[in-house]
């Protein structure tokens, strides 16, 4: 593959996650770090293919705040001090635009400073497109990714002005409180050009009407809600309680986390549709509904970042016989879910190349809630994404073993 820069709009800029993805691909290129684990990407399946590097990347996107990535990263606790220290001189060139917020965002992110002073839906969306647009060209890019990685809006009733593209836009005209700023960023990315992924557990790309724009402008799109701890856990251990025959009786989960993300969803009117993709994951995978299933979510500001989950499950195996198992993990929400960002970028700007767009439903297996798609089990998600990719014909490019961080590399922010 030729060194063309590729764009990476990142929704949320400061936000943990996507200000770790930022850091993290600057602490590779720069070789602080030459560990690539997390990355499918970075397997075998992909070893024939002709991904996008490190050294291409070039990032920016939007953010109601507006402090710059250096001074993100050290309030989000995620790495290490050191390496923010020396990451330092990159990271301070990294700012975010302003933002765009509706009514469905959190209301600390309206009433922040560094946000578009927008007098209509439609100005709003002509202001993301500008940023789009000048940043292609600042940067002489042609593929660009936009990924949403804001916090979880309120829930939206989708209705009939969402199923049809000359309704939708109608809507916006009319500033209809059912658009939301998601919607806005979604409709930015695919009018330019942009694939777009969701990695939040919003409606946006469950919307016809953007569905519909995608195959028009022939972009590729995907989501929803990344798949990163405690849900992955479950489409695991569900597929093998399925193809073992043994009966689940109930999973109880518990999350305690102290990172912005953690005290969003502590908020009814923003936890109600992650709940929803909590608890819809193992029902298709286990083939029946009749167990108990609750999920809680705890915000607990000591922890950061770092997040811990319990699970108690319940199930009966031969002769009825009650069984059960204890798991207690811990992770870091943003190292989980960061070299899947990058995974999707590097997917999604190779289907930009291929000429493919729409859902694309081989990446089911990094979402809790995969779009255009029946596979939910973890197994079949693999194997979808790995018969998808083992057919497609490319010549290796360098040796596969971290390809990514061995060349000299340059990212340009």
């Amino acid at each position: 593959m030729s060194k063309e820069k590729v764009g990476i709009l990142l929704v949320g800029l400061n936000g943990a996650t996507a200000n770790t993805t930022v850091a993290g691909s600057l602490a590779l290129k720069r070789g602080l770090n030459d560990n690539c684990e997390g990355m499918i990407t970075e397997t075998e399946i992909f070893s024939h293919m002709r991904l996008a590097l490190f050294d291409q990347f070039v990032f920016g996107g939007w953010d109601v705040n507006p402090r710059d990535a250096y001074q993100a990263a050290c309030f989000n606790k995620v790495l290490d001090p050191w390496l923010i220290e020396e990451l330092r001189q990159d990271l301070e060139t990294v700012r975010p635009w302003k933002a765009v917020v509706t009514a469905h965002d959190v209301d600390s992110s309206r009433e922040a400073g560094n946000i578009i002073e927008a007098h209509s839906l439609q100005e709003g969306l002509n202001t993301l497109k500008q940023c789009i647009l000048s940043f292609k060209a600042r940067y002489a890019v042609d593929n660009v990714i936009v990924v949403y990685l804001a916090s979880p809006l309120k829930h939206i009733e989708l209705s009939d002005i969402h199923n049809d593209l000359s309704m939708f836009r109608k809507a916006i005209t009319n500033n209809d409180e059912s658009v939301s700023s998601a919607m806005l960023y979604a409709l930015a990315a695919i009018e330019t050009g942009c694939a777009f992924v969701d990695f939040t557990p919003n409606v946006t790309l469950k919307v016809p009407a953007i569905i519909q724009l995608a195959a028009e402008k022939k972009v590729p799109l995907a989501g929803r809600d990344g798949n990163t701890g405690q849900t992955l856990i479950k489409t695991v251990l569900g597929q093998m309680f399925r193809i073992r025959n043994l009966k689940l009786q109930g999973w109880y989960s518990t999350n305690i986390l102290g990172n912005n993300d953690g005290l969003v969803l502590s908020m009814p009117e923003h936890r109600k549709i992650k709940m929803e993709d909590k608890l819809g994951v193992l029902e298709p995978v286990l083939g029946y509904n009749h167990f108990s299933h609750i999920v809680d979510i705890h915000y607990y500001p000591p922890r950061g970042d770092n997040k811990e989950a319990w699970e108690s499950i319940d199930f009966s195996g031969w002769l009825g016989m009650p069984m059960s198992a204890k798991i207690n993990w811990l992770g870091r929400d943003s190292i989980l879910a960061s070299p899947l960002i990058i995974d999707l970028v590097r997917l999604l700007e190779f289907a930009l190349r291929r000429g493919d767009y729409g859902i694309q439903p081989q990446l089911a297996i990094y979402f809790k809630h995969p779009l255009n798609t029946s596979a939910r089990g973890f197994f079949d998600q693999y194997t979808l994404l790995k018969n998808y990719y083992s057919e497609i014909e490319e010549p290796v490019p360098v040796p596969h073993k971290n390809r990514l961080i061995k060349e000299s590399m340059t990212l340009d922010v």
